[in-house]
């Protein structure tokens, strides 16, 4: 098993558990001390599910993309997977990012 085949499995894995955490209303695995999450219940709820959709979106994309490299003919259907993974995460980022400031 090479190295980048044992990276994906990891970071699928953890995309998941952290994507079932979040979904669960479990602690963040990291706890900052100026998180909102510990100020505002309702934030934390709202956000939760958000992060834990986005991770399991992102843990099946990168995963899928992984398992179609294999298949020589894939190839760009594994190209159009890491596209829309991208374009995604770029969404979300801006969303995240747009209501976090939408009070200011």
């Amino acid at each position: 098993m090479t190295g980048s085949v044992l990276f994906t499995i990891v970071l699928t894995v953890l995309w998941f558990i952290t994507g079932v955490r979040d979904l669960m209303g479990k602690d963040p695995l990291i706890n900052l001390p100026f998180n909102q999450y510990n100020r505002d219940p309702e934030y934390r709820a709202f956000w939760q599910k958000k992060n834990g959709i986005w991770e399991l979106a992102n843990g099946i994309t990168f995963g899928l993309s992984n398992v179609l490299i294999v298949f020589p003919e894939a190839r760009t259907a594994r190209t159009v997977v890491l596209v829309i993974m991208v374009i995604v995460d770029v969404i979300y980022v801006v969303a995240y990012e747009s209501w976090e400031h939408s009070n200011d």
